[in-house]
């Protein structure tokens, strides 16, 4: 329950109120098709750390230079795309795609990283 207090006059201030900050609207562009995973292990490689959150649209068609999540031996890898004299591979791991089975590899498009500053405080 708000507390408010009842002048009869309005605070010359609540014109420049803001909206309730929502990270669902600044996150989650296209929320039908994103996605949230927490990283069980590092990726030094893309600076990623064990336990950080990321952000997956599904709905974008991925770039040259995109961090992805792709599916390489059954399971969810953390790679970034790269065209290639006109290939597409999935770097560290060397996998080039075809284009007949583009949509079996790459999962979606890492849109951003979350990640905790605090120690886990469960312990």
């Amino acid at each position: 329950m708000e507390w408010q207090q009842m002048t009869g006059f309005q605070s010359p201030c609540a014109e420049y109120a803001e909206k309730r900050l929502s990270l669902d609207q600044k996150y989650f562009s296209h929320p039908s098709s994103m996605f949230v995973m927490k990283l069980m292990s590092s990726y030094e490689i893309f600076s990623l750390q064990k336990n950080d959150h990321l952000v997956i649209d599904r709905s974008l068609h991925p770039k040259d230079g995109d961090l992805v999540v792709a599916i390489i031996s059954s399971e969810f890898k953390v790679a970034k795309l790269s065209l290639h004299s006109g290939k597409k591979i999935l770097l560290p791991y060397n996998v080039v795609i075809n284009e007949n089975c583009e949509d079996d590899f790459i999962w979606g498009v890492i849109s951003s990283l979350h990640r905790g500053l605090l120690h886990d405080r469960t312990r």
